[in-house]
């Protein structure tokens, strides 16, 4: 069962110092009170205009979810575990566990180009697509323009407006935000480019890809790539520029390589913990990603997916945050002990899970001091 041991409190806290967005904490499940009191500070969150959350808490393979406030307010349905969370960024893991897989089996090389493998006319007019390396491409220091600024997000609409090739379009012809290599520059790009890469060197849908290398293998049956719309994806987002109750649901603005996968908190977990568990099933990939990192200082790096950050307290930890209108997810996994924390609220308010966050770490912290 769980416990909140000093251990535990600290990697908390470091979650929240880190990551600056969504965490939550690890509770007894047969500590009714604590749970509720838990229960009660996040329905203070929804209080403060936030519609609903999911809060997925794990230490050494025993998992909790907190499932809370409403998944759409129109019809007044309730968040449920089962709920598909539109994860966003943290797709890019994904896409990332992907590339690893191609990489060790010998059918991509980082040190090469999207060019060397992209076919010209995809990729044309995309500066440093053809001199940026794919670890430059995974660790975001490839200086490829992100095309999701303001301009993309105000002609977003449908599912049907993002994909690889409207992405990039986007940007051709634009100049280079630095040389690659010599400076660091989160881009959604350069994911758009990996799923290329990716479908180009094995002739397979992306989406194929994830299913054979980590879905089917994982037996993660709620989670699915673009799968918006089925049953499972319920949760209805909640604001857009000055309007904090336009319901963001049928704006698909990040469904692709970058952003593209839907799961289950449970079925995220599981991910993590294949790849970051020392006998995950993907344990390979999840050692692949960490095998080199970019000094960002204050002890986070960026690896080749996920950031890695080395706390004062001595943990060590991967995380990695998405947020698009209406949804705000962050994932981290403590290396040791073995952690796993998922946050989703259906808002545009980053701060307010912050927030919450923070105060649940006081509440375990008074809770082991007792």
């Amino acid at each position: 069962m769980f416990s909140a041991p000093r251990f535990l409190i600290a990697a908390a806290t470091a979650l929240a110092s880190l990551t600056g967005a969504c965490t939550a904490q690890p509770v007894a499940p047969d500590d009714t009170s604590l749970n509720s009191r838990i229960a009660a500070r996040i329905d203070e969150t929804l209080a403060e205009g936030v519609a609903g959350a999911i809060v997925l808490l794990e230490m050494d393979g025993e998992r909790q979810v907190f499932s809370r406030g409403l998944a759409d307010q129109a019809t007044g349905e309730a968040m449920a575990d089962e709920n598909r969370l539109r994860m966003a960024s943290v797709g890019k893991l994904y896409t990332a566990a992907v590339i690893h897989r191609l990489m060790l089996d010998g059918q991509i090389d980082l040190e090469r180009t999207a060019a060397d493998y992209v076919e010209p006319a995809r990729i044309e007019g995309i500066a440093n697509a053809d001199i940026a390396t794919i670890r430059q491409l995974l660790n975001h220091t490839s200086g490829i323009p992100d095309y999701y600024d303001d301009a993309w997000e105000a002609q977003v609409s449908t599912i049907a407006r993002n994909t690889a090739d409207t992405t990039l379009d986007h940007i051709r012809g634009r100049e280079a935000d630095f040389a690659p290599g010599e400076d660091s520059g989160y881009s959604n790009s350069n994911y758009q480019l990996l799923g290329l890469v990716a479908e180009a060197v094995t002739g397979q849908p992306l989406g194929d890809l994830m299913d054979s290398i980590i879905f089917t293998p994982l037996q993660l049956q709620a989670t699915g790539y673009n799968v918006y719309g089925d049953p499972h994806d319920r949760i209805h987002g909640y604001g857009r520029g000055d309007d904090a109750d336009f319901d963001t649901f049928t704006l698909q603005d990040n469904n692709g390589a970058d952003g593209g996968v839907l799961a289950t908190a449970n079925d995220a977990a599981t991910f993590l913990d294949a790849l970051f568990a020392s006998d995950g099933a993907l344990a390979e990939i999840g050692v692949s990603m960490l095998s080199d990192k970019i000094d960002r200082g204050n002890g986070r790096y960026r690896a080749l997916g996920p950031t890695y950050v080395e706390h004062e307290s001595g943990l060590t930890l991967v995380t990695h945050s998405g947020y698009i209108d209406g949804y705000v997810t962050t994932v981290v996994r403590v290396l040791s002990p073995d952690i796993t924390v998922i946050v989703h609220l259906n808002c545009s308010e980053p701060q307010l899970a912050g927030t919450l966050a923070r105060d649940m770490l006081f509440m375990l912290a008074a809770e082991g001091e007792g």
